[in-house]
């Protein structure tokens, strides 16, 4: 059954179900589309140059004539990270709380997006856009100023969380409305779209006063330099951070290209008090003993170009790491970091200093839920139908878990994916249609691509199987007519030859010699016509890639490239 006017309302993920980023849904009823969020999520190792993946946002650049707006529900990456990439396309109003609009301007400005409408709204705000009523409700996150959703359609009320967890100690702009969402609760909601991503683990979060205290106790104890990692982002830590700093008589230095800009936007912005002596420049910092000195950077993921990183590598600029620094990972471990963060706890290990993380000290606190703040919102928004979002298809299935063990019927609870079509009416029925089109977009530098782009084939088929180098010098005709090639060609290898190996650049210069050997002795005299050096460049590829599979089992990429000598270069 329909609508009274004969439209459902659909709820269609494009993307943040099934993976942790790439958040963005979009509410459609009739023809009018309002859009949550436009997050990107950052590559795998394995996506070799990389540098973003972002949603597929067909669907909405097709329709972007009916879209309303865009809202924002915070400023994290995962949610704003793609909005410069959905404007370039769409030109419609943004919306969010003020924090969050400064941090996505920047983003924009960063890929040079000129043209924007943004449109700053507060907690307790209500906004009607066409068939829409939606009143933002503060939370509480990692970052400050974030918001759920109550959006009041024609079909019913639509709860989205947003990314939230339940901290008691909050301030004002970081306390999650436990009134606001009970409200909707006694009024019915139909549907309620809830975050997921500590799902798996039980009890509660960690509040950010716990930290503090662990922060300070730390501060005061240690003997040296503190160095500590978090999210830029992450401003309810940084004001933890600085009241340890002024509690033990340190002075903070901050480092780190977007730990420096969000500091100081933060500070203008008023959500960051700082007072000038309690902050010091590189140069100051020297003249102070260790003992008084709190380093505060970025690249607590283990990012190869980060501050914390060229400090494990011995290159950066200005601190070198020794014996006596205590080094504090302050941030969580996101899913595919593992590696890389290892690898600078061990560097930082044989230099000599001492690291904590949050496995033995409580040095962080999750901006997301755990199991039980995740039932009190379903105990108090009672909705009719249950929609897991922002999580890997674990935290979604575990999340359908905890709802069905709170009461809600099977065929209540919806586990969706990407571009899977829920459509719900206003006599309360709820069913899937056809996924829209959807997926990823691999950002390279200016250029975008799909996941099975060539370029990326191509990298990754160097990357492992190596590139072997042929180089052929063409010489001019003689006065004969005739054109030779000159010398012995070189054939200079990458990623290939393997220590303990002969020396498979020679082996494959005399597969290249014999094979332009027999391509000279079958010719008539005369030019080198275009056909006959196509020809042969096949052959030589095709000879070396077979040397390469009985010597070594590799097939690598062979590159042949032919230098043609003018008369100036006899």
């Amino acid at each position: 059954m329909l609508s009274e006017s004969g439209e459902t309302l659909d709820l269609i993920p494009l993307g943040g179900l099934g993976e942790i980023g790439l958040n963005c849904s979009a509410f459609v009823y009739g023809r009018q589309i309002l859009v949550i969020d436009a997050g990107l999520m950052f590559p795998d190792p394995s996506q070799l140059g990389v540098d973003l993946i972002i949603p597929d946002f067909s669907y909405l650049v097709e329709r972007k004539e009916n879209i309303l707006g865009i809202i924002l529900t915070h400023g994290h990456e995962d949610h704003i990270g793609a909005l410069a990439f959905l404007l370039r396309q769409v030109k419609v109003p943004v919306y969010g709380t003020r924090l969050t609009l400064a941090m996505a301007k920047e983003r924009l400005e960063e890929y040079q997006v000129r043209e924007y409408d943004f449109r700053e709204i507060k907690a307790l705000d209500k906004l009607t856009l066409g068939p829409f009523g939606v009143e933002f409700i503060s939370v509480s996150h990692s970052i400050i100023d974030g918001v759920g959703l109550a959006v009041t359609t024609p079909v019913g009320i639509i709860v989205h969380t947003g990314d939230f967890k339940l901290d008691l100690s909050a301030t004002e702009e970081n306390r999650l409305d436990l009134y606001k969402f009970a409200e909707y609760g006694q009024k019915g909601v139909l549907a309620l779209l809830s975050d997921s991503t500590n799902a798996e683990v039980p009890g509660q979060t960690l509040s950010e006063n716990e930290v503090g205290k662990a922060l300070t106790d730390i501060f005061q104890k240690a003997a040296g330099r503190i160095i500590l990692a978090c999210f830029a982002s992450s401003l309810a830590r940084l004001r933890q951070v600085a009241q340890a700093a002024v509690m033990s008589g340190r002075k903070l230095l901050f480092d780190g290209r977007s730990m420096i800009g969000n500091v100081r936007m933060a500070q203008e912005l008023g959500y960051l008090e700082l007072p000038p002596e309690a902050t010091v420049d590189i140069h100051q910092a020297e003249a102070l003993p260790e003992r008084e000195i709190a380093v505060i950077v970025t690249g607590s993921q283990g990012e190869p170009l980060s501050a914390l990183s060229r400090m494990a590598m011995g290159e950066h600029r200005h601190i070198a790491v020794r014996a006596g620094d205590t080094i504090i990972f302050s941030a969580r471990v996101i899913p595919g970091n593992e590696r890389a963060i290892g690898h600078l706890v061990n560097l930082f290990h044989r230099l000599g200093a001492e690291v904590l993380d949050q496995r033995h000290y409580k040095v962080h606190a999750s901006g997301h839920g755990q199991a039980e703040e995740l039932k009190l919102m379903l105990n108090l928004t009672r909705p009719r139908y249950f929609v897991p979002i922002h999580g890997e298809i674990r935290h979604l299935t575990r999340h359908a878990e905890l709802a069905r063990e709170h009461g809600l019927a099977q065929e209540g609870i919806f586990i969706l994916t990407d571009g899977q079509k829920l459509s719900l009416t206003s006599q309360g029925e709820a069913f899937l249609q056809e996924p829209v089109p959807t997926g990823r977009w691999l950002v390279d530098g200016s250029r975008l691509g799909s996941p099975v782009d060539p370029v990326l084939r191509s990298r990754m088929r160097l990357a492992e199987m190596g590139l072997a180098v042929v180089t052929l010098v063409l010489g001019q005709p003689d006065e004969t007519g005739d054109q030779k090639f000159a010398a012995r060609p070189p054939v200079t290898l990458f990623g290939i030859h393997y220590e303990n190996e002969p020396d498979l650049s020679l082996e494959a210069s005399e597969v290249v010699w014999d094979t332009l050997s027999k391509f000279l002795e079958d010719r008539f005299p005369g030019p080198v016509t275009p056909d006959e050096l196509t020809g042969l460049i096949d052959n030589l590829k095709r000879e070396v890639r077979h040397l390469f599979k009985l010597s070594i089992q590799r097939k690598p990429t062979v590159y042949v490239q032919v230098i043609e000598l003018n008369a100036a270069d006899k």
